[in-house]
């Protein structure tokens, strides 16, 4: 409740009790004639109301037309309107004509009833974003910034695995990009497509947190912009897989190989027929012993031999968390793709073969930046050294595909012109993915075994059971700026921040966002931060805007434009009342005590 009708109460109070006081009181002798107390009554009553609305003045509308707001860059925005009434936020650059506003919210108080507003420049940072805004509302935006607009940094990573960072850049034409490693040398590079977009891919190294390089150049080699690249990479048991195939074959055969030699706990068998079963020891294939496998590799054969019974158990796994791979070692028939469509893989077509050919390497030099020092070896030779070199700089050699297509999913690999090959989703806490190539074993017969260990990697990689863990920390944006407020959902109790100087800040949880329990907290220093809550540690990077402004201008402009698109419930399409002015209320109330004051005086009771 408002302070308002508090002071209605109390005011009717006391005009009450004055009242009884009046009418008990009677006057016994007085100089000149006593007025009635019905007088009293009436101009005590009026006093009471006067002053009610000298404290709370009524209010009235008020419209004052369109406010200029200047934000960030407005000076490269175009010219401001002739006779605008300007408003320069923090952030815009000096401008003789504009008063300066610590925010937004601010200066739309000290100017009540505007009906309009003028955004020149990049748009409002996040300290605005919250602020009730006009009905109508425009921006004039200066041109897109030149440099990254958009950065998907990797998630964490195991050692050893390989990373995408996604990106995309304007305002330079004939681009490329590179990203380079922590100690400065170039392990990926390649050209921007038509839309300004670009995906790097790096590797993992040791355990721990490191950041990359994100660098853009034009078409004269010149370095346009440059981003930091976070990078945070865990330790993690490997996964436990479970490899079940119809008949023996070069592909499982390699695949036990690679997955042994890359330190996963395998099992591996294949029906010989007639009951004979090849391999490690014989599986049953239950429900304690799916909950014990993270991936489930397949072929279509060992598919169509599963019971009934074992299907349903698969099934009921991969909701649990686990992930399945199916490899197509030949057509795919009806039953199979029922199979897979039960499962929540809708699989079409799957009976042509086709070629496949894998993207070419990058430079040899990017690629031995990549892989990074070879591990020593007491037994090699200057022979072997040069033919394993010349055997991993060989041409992939075209593979066998099958033209199985998955609807609604994720691209499992792509080729050389970027098509996408099989796919997977997630069905439940689970993934389910197909394979439809037949032959990934002969980049090992060709002296490629780097290239298959990283198509396997990244099939196992996509679709392996997440691992148990304490419940993360989730930020609401992928790209942290110091100097701005970040929310944080899922937070215990407790939950304290450290940031890259090792200053510490307890983390209060908003109890107004309830079962989320979200968190804001106010980054100053850019760099890795880290969430503390008991044992459990979980970091992310904040980035610096004075590093990576076409970034942060950018951000600025979407998040202005997804805040202007939003419904305008907190906007109001009157003019504003605001409390009128309080001086003629007071003027009239002391009027009135004055004459109550004097009619009191003649009441009171000669002396004698």
């Amino acid at each position: 409740m408002s302070m308002a009708p508090w002071i209605a109460i109390a005011l009717a109070l006391i005009t009450i009790a004055g009242s009884v006081r009046i009418l008990r009181v009677e006057p016994r002798r007085a100089w000149l004639p006593s007025p009635g107390p019905a007088a009293l009554l009436a101009l005590q009553a009026l006093s009471a109301l006067l002053l009610y609305f000298t404290l709370v003045p009524p209010q009235r509308s008020v419209e004052a037309g369109q406010l200029t707001v200047l934000t960030g860059n407005a000076a490269s925005a175009g010219t401001v309107p002739a006779g605008a009434n300007m408003i320069a936020l923090p952030e815009a650059t000096p401008n003789a004509g504009a008063v300066r506003a610590p925010d937004l919210a601010t200066a739309l108080r000290q100017h009540p009833g505007s009906t309009s507003l003028l955004l020149i420049g990049d748009g409002l940072s996040a300290r605005d974003r919250d602020t009730a805004l006009p009905l109508r509302v425009t921006v004039q935006s200066p041109a897109v910034p030149r440099g990254w607009l958009d950065l998907q940094p990797p998630s964490v990573t195991a050692p050893g695995a390989l990373f995408e960072v996604a990106a995309r850049a304007g305002g330079v034409d004939g681009a490329r990009a590179e990203l380079l490693d922590p100690a400065g040398m170039v392990v990926d590079r390649a050209p921007l497509d038509a839309q300004g977009t670009v995906r790097l891919h790096g590797s993992a190294r040791a355990a721990g947190r490191s950041e990359f390089t994100l660098r853009l150049l034009d078409a004269q080699q010149h370095v346009v912009d440059s981003l930091p690249v976070p990078l945070q990479t865990v330790a993690a048991p490997p996964p436990r897989v479970l490899i079940l195939a119809g008949a023996p074959g070069p592909e499982l055969k390699y695949l036990r190989r690679w997955a042994t030699d890359t330190g996963l706990a395998v099992q591996a068998q294949a029906s010989a027929g007639g009951g004979v079963m090849l391999g490690d020891a014989p599986v049953a294939l239950g429900t304690a012993r799916l909950a014990a496998t993270d991936v489930l590799v397949l072929d279509e054969r060992s598919l169509a031999a599963l019971g009934a019974a074992q299907r349903t158990l698969v099934q009921q796994a991969l909701r649990d968390g686990l992930g399945v791979v199916v490899r197509s070692s030949g057509p795919l028939n009806d039953a199979t793709r029922q199979a897979l469509r039960n499962w929540g893989l809708p699989v079409s077509a799957g009976t042509r073969a086709a070629p496949l050919q894998l993207p070419a390497d990058p430079e040899a030099a990017l690629l031995r930046a990549r892989r990074g020092p070879q591990r020593p070896s007491t037994d090699s030779t200057a022979w072997m050294d040069e033919a394993d070199a010349a055997s991993h700089s060989a041409t992939p050699p075209a593979l066998e595909r099958f033209d199985a297509g998955v609807t609604d999913s994720e691209a499992l690999l792509l080729d050389a012109k970027g098509n996408a090959v099989g796919g997977w989703r997630s069905v439940g806490r689970g993934r389910i993915a197909l394979l439809p190539v037949t032959d990934s074993y002969r980049l090992v017969l060709s002296g490629r075994d780097d290239r298959y260990a990283e198509l396997w990697s990244g099939v196992l990689s996509k679709v392996a059971r997440a691992l148990p863990g304490a419940p993360a920390i989730r930020l609401q944006t992928a790209t942290p700026w110091s100097g701005e407020r970040v929310t944080l959902c899922e937070v215990p109790n407790g939950t304290r921040v450290r940031d890259a100087e090792g200053h510490t800040v307890a983390l209060q949880v908003d109890p107004a966002s309830g079962s989320q329990q979200c968190a804001g907290y106010w980054p100053q220093q850019p760099g890795w931060h880290q969430l503390q809550h008991g044992d459990t540690v979980q970091a992310f990077y904040v980035f610096d805007p004075a590093t990576a402004q076409p970034l942060y201008r950018q951000q600025l402009r979407a998040a202005t434009a997804n805040r202007l698109a939003e419904t305008n419930a907190t906007s109001s399409g009157t003019p504003d009342s605001v409390p009128g002015p309080r001086w003629p209320w007071l003027l009239a109330f002391i009027a009135v005590a004055g004459m109550m004051w004097w009619l009191e005086r003649r009441r009171r009771p000669a002396s004698g």
